[in-house]
């Protein structure tokens, strides 16, 4: 389980510590720096990948990341993540592409990875409290890095590393260096959603050939085929009863009379089935929901951003319901902006941690604490320090 999330200098989040349950919801306004909270989780996955440079380029580079309110003086321009899952510690800071007259580069909005050290915790301990000692296997400064294997001690990788990426996805040997190994594999089997493309070229309106799919991909483009696995697989009457709390009375199939894997719906008194490119964007985004949250091959953890997205608000206890029906071994970030869907997910599940942000003059803050003179920290059995 993840424990701990430490973000500092992404975007609005400039000190940003926050302590995570099983259940974790994340309300606030609009512009309040929850979209932040989600980027910088998903920007993890992306790392282990090997597409770090990649994913910082899509969000406008690195100059566009960090964050741009006032420094001390001489402070250097940094973003850093940190993380404490139960099995690892991992830290990374990265910064702007040095000037360098003897190696120019075009790539100027790079990541250049600055430092990364990564920790095994114990076994004995991952569930322990915080005085247990870890191990430290693997640092980086620069390009060089060093490895700790078992057998033989410190040792330096035999070649540098690009600067725009982590030892987390360029060291491979996972019987001398099981550390980066572990951390990858972790990081590569979260799951995250952002609400879910329904306009007309949408992945979601076309039929397609089918496959077997235990999970719902992150586009929803194999959502009949998700639906159809998850009614095979012994959760059906989970399915059923999410859509008949949903929508009443309301016929539902994921494949179509040529064999073809698409969403058809028919209701009252319409006397054909509904194609996937007839029903209303709220329909489809919630079976996507029910698809994402029932799933045969749950995640360790699963993070979704926005879920109410075109769902009435009478949709909001049955969203709920599905989240209260995940298995207990996922762990859930929920990030919304919907206070009647966090009070439905309080309601419903428990234990649910609930954190409320707000913006104060451009930092990502905990509600209540917008003018303190210092950035708050969220700790489990702590409280503000």
């Amino acid at each position: 389980m993840l424990k701990i999330l430490h973000l500092r200098g992404y975007r609005s989040l400039l000190d940003f510590r926050l302590s995570l349950s099983r259940l974790t919801v994340i309300t606030g306004e609009n512009g309040a720096g929850k979209s932040n909270v989600y980027r910088s989780l998903a920007m993890l996955q992306r790392l282990a990948e090997g597409r770090f440079a990649e994913a910082i380029a899509m969000e406008g580079g690195m100059p566009s990341l960090v964050w741009s309110g006032k420094r001390l003086q001489n402070e250097p321009v940094r973003v850093k993540w940190s993380l404490e899952h139960e099995r690892f510690i991992y830290e990374m800071e990265c910064g702007l592409v040095p000037l360098a007259p003897g190696a120019p580069t075009a790539f100027r909005t790079d990541p250049d990875v600055k430092q990364e050290e990564l920790s095994l915790v114990p076994l004995q301990a991952s569930g322990g409290s915080k005085s247990h000692k870890v191990h430290l296997v693997a640092r980086r400064k620069g390009p060089m890095v060093e490895l700790r294997s078992f057998d033989s001690g410190w040792e330096k990788s035999p070649l540098p590393l690009h600067t725009p990426e982590s030892l987390i996805s360029e060291v491979r040997d996972a019987n001398r260096h099981p550390g980066p190994a572990l951390a990858r594999e972790t990081l590569l089997s979260w799951r995250f959603y952002h609400q879910f493309r329904t306009d007309s070229e949408s992945p979601l309106r076309r039929p397609l050939t089918g496959a077997w799919s235990p999970v719902l991909a992150h586009d929803g483009s194999n959502l009949a085929a998700t639906l159809q696995t998850i009614m095979e697989s012994g959760r059906g009457h989970l399915l059923e009863e999410a859509v008949q709390t949903a929508f009443p009375d309301l016929q539902w199939r994921p494949v179509d009379d040529q064999g073809r894997f698409q969403l058809q719906i028919c209701r009252g008194s319409l006397k054909r089935w509904l194609d996937a490119h007839e029903l209303s964007d709220g329909t489809l985004r919630y079976f996507c929901l029910c698809a994402a949250l029932l799933g045969p091959k749950p995640p360790p953890l699963l993070v979704l951003n926005e879920p109410e997205t075109s769902l009435h608000a009478e949709l909001m206890p049955a969203v709920a319901q599905l989240i209260a029906q995940v298995p207990e071994e996922t762990q859930i970030i929920v990030v919304t902006h919907s206070q009647a869907l966090a009070a439905a997910i309080e309601e419903r599940c428990s234990p649910c941690r609930r954190l409320d942000l707000v913006n104060a003059h451009g930092e990502t803050r905990r509600a209540g604490d917008e003018g303190a003179n210092r950035v708050w920290v969220f700790e489990e059995n702590e409280g503000e320090e």
